[in-house]
């Protein structure tokens, strides 16, 4: 889980905020795995954003 889907799913960034975090993420991360979230949730809607935060929650 990512530091944004767990901002997001505590309700402590929004969504817009979500947006301009995850193109700094995606131009400085090293990381393949990340990387493959980051573009993941850049493609998404704004609900299906809000969706895979949720969904990455430990349960």
């Amino acid at each position: 889980m990512c530091i944004m889907c767990v901002q997001i799913f505590k309700e402590r960034m929004t969504v817009k905020e979500a947006r301009s975090a995850l193109r700094e993420l995606v131009a400085t991360t090293k990381n393949d795995e990340e990387l493959e979230h980051y573009k993941e949730l850049s493609k998404a809607t704004d609900d299906e954003l809000v969706e895979i935060a949720a969904n990455s929650q430990p349960e």
